[in-house]
């Protein structure tokens, strides 16, 4: 959002405040290769320290906002302090979902819940994952390449059944049996199982502060597809999001970090009056043993030359017939032209 402020052409203070005491990071790596060692503490961050200073922003880290005063156009931190403000962009992002019965699971959704699994899974010893969403098939995968024991406990018939459907999700079933995951589908854990336990069940977006200073909330702040919410000179990026979306002609919620991305940096254009509006379509990645998984739209493609044409298709409305999606040969590009 900060660098979509400055690519836009505004020339005020622009303050980043959060509660995290460290800069702004990658969250996808802490799943994968954070987790795997290839990926160090020191390589997570989204920019380097010396970008930030050399786009003016002043990072105001370890300060949880406490309140969002509309009316005096000023936020609240915990500390007592109040800083006034002429536009204001929420970016709370998400939360992990909470699982009754399981408080002292791992959630992972920052660095410390990462540092956490890094030191259970460093031990090579038993580890069970709730969950066989994208965060538990990474956290699967990532145990195994550890020589760890894992078992997998599922609810649906299929490892990430809702984005991939039972075909593929039974051949990514498969793949981590073949790789010695104990999978166990259409089921529930038991509430005694043996630490440590991982739970990936879905994230919740973070709309309390929002939701209390009367900004319009449904299932995540409600935005234009400029980012704008209900109230005035006040924007909303990222996963905390539900935004209209020009493409699908309707408000929608994408918890991946591509998407919320991009998202704020065009909002950031928007509050700095050059905005246009947000019409990409969703894309983001899983990786899980060797594989590479690729997401665009509604489909799981794994080149990722296919996956970027399959994003220009969906963004230009193109029509495509499921004979020439089902035929290995058939050039996506054809369909642009």
């Amino acid at each position: 959002m900060a660098a979509g402020l400055r690519d836009g052409g505004f020339q005020g203070d622009i303050l980043l405040a959060g509660a995290e005491p460290g800069a702004p990071y990658e969250r996808p790596h802490l799943s994968k290769g954070f987790l795997w060692g290839t990926v160090p503490t020191e390589r997570l961050g989204l920019r380097p320290r010396e970008q930030y200073r050399e786009l003016g922003v002043e990072l105001m880290l370890g300060e949880r906002i406490a309140e969002l005063d509309l009316d005096r156009r000023n936020i609240g931190l915990g500390n007592g302090t109040r800083i006034a403000w002429d536009l204001l962009c929420v970016a709370t992002g998400s939360s992990a979902r909470r699982l009754d019965g399981f408080d002292d699971a791992i959630y992972l959704r920052e660095l410390p819940d990462a540092r956490r699994l890094l030191a259970e899974l460093e031990r090579g010893q038993q580890i069970n994952v709730v969950g066989a969403g994208f965060i538990g098939c990474e956290v699967a995968a990532a145990g195994r390449r550890r020589s760890c024991g894992v078992t997998m406990f599922e609810a649906l018939a299929q490892p990430l059944q809702r984005v991939l459907g039972p075909e593929l999700g039974a051949y990514l079933a498969e793949v981590h049996r073949e790789r010695g995951v104990d999978l166990r589908t259409q089921t529930t854990p038991p509430l005694n199982l043996i630490t440590p336990v991982v739970v990936g069940v879905g994230s919740s977006p973070r709309t309390g502060l929002a939701a209390e200073a009367g900004i319009a909330v449904d299932g995540g702040i409600l935005v234009d597809e400029l980012g704008r919410t209900s109230a005035a000179n006040v924007f909303a990026a990222g996963d905390v999001t539900k935004f209209w979306s020009p493409l699908y002609e309707e408000r929608v919620r994408v918890e991946h970090f591509q998407t919320a991305q991009r998202q704020g940096f065009a909002t950031g254009r928007a509050m700095a009056g050059a905005g246009s509006p947000f019409a990409e379509a969703p894309w983001f990645w899983s990786d899980q043993y060797d594989m590479n998984l690729q997401y665009a739209g509604a489909g799981l493609i794994n080149d990722h030359h296919t996956v970027a044409r399959a994003r220009h298709l969906i963004e230009a409305r193109a029509v495509v017939t499921v004979q020439q999606l089902a035929d290995p040969g058939f050039d996506l590009r054809r369909a642009l032209r």
